[in-house]
């Protein structure tokens, strides 16, 4: 009885081929589901960077909606020397002393808040910083030249030698009305790139959230 299978099949070197090509269809489908999950993993933590500042951009338009905020002076509130204005420092009606707490002061001390708490870094930044804390690195100046060109936002991924990969986010700030009080001093038009706000995760905890993911690729 004659056999049915295939001469192609019968050649060992054949199978060989089919095998390889087999592999090679298996290893392509695994990197690009592995690609799929890289991709995922940064955009969620781009999308998480992108809800910190809007948050920290709603919060400077609450505060300078009310002109800024009094707070009692304490070791962590002090006034701010870089606050030029005639009624920074008030005392209540129970003799309490105050002072006025503007958009940029506010977002320096919860950046500082948030990094105790989540290990997250975000700060405000300027090409004309009146405070000298708020100087750009190097990658921020990258940022805010980028903005000066009409870029949305800037993105990317830093290596840090004792945190791991970070990963950096910046978007601008752009003068409004409220903020010409303090700075049209500086020569900034309603509508001018201000400055911006840089974000930063470590992202070596995004990456273990998905590792699950991998393992099961």
């Amino acid at each position: 009885m004659s056999s049915t299978t295939p001469h192609f099949l019968t050649n060992r070197k054949n199978w060989l081929l089919l095998l390889l090509l087999w592999a090679g269809a298996v290893g392509w489908s695994l990197m690009d589901h592995l690609q799929d999950i890289r991709e995922h993993n940064e955009s969620v933590i781009t999308e998480s960077a992108r809800n910190m500042f809007r948050m920290v951009v709603l919060t400077r338009q609450w505060n300078s909606g009310h002109a800024g905020v009094y707070v009692p002076v304490t070791e962590a509130s002090p006034p701010n020397p870089y606050l030029q204005h005639a009624r920074r420092d008030i005392t209540d009606n129970h003799g309490r002393q105050l002072t006025m707490i503007n958009p940029a002061y506010m977002t320096r001390q919860i950046g500082e808040l948030a990094k105790l708490d989540q290990g997250v870094v975000f700060r405000l930044t300027s090409l004309k910083p009146i405070n000298p804390l708020n100087e750009p690195d190097d990658w921020e100046r990258t940022a805010l030249q980028a903005f000066e060109k009409g870029q949305s936002e800037y993105i990317g991924f830093v290596p840090h030698a004792e945190l791991g990969m970070l990963h950096r986010y910046m978007a601008p700030l752009q003068v409004t009305a409220p903020c010409l009080k303090c700075h049209a001093e500086q020569g900034y038009r309603l509508g001018d790139i201000r400055g911006g706000i840089s974000v930063t995760h470590r992202y070596d905890p995004f990456l273990n959230a998905a590792a699950p993911s991998r393992l099961h690729a």
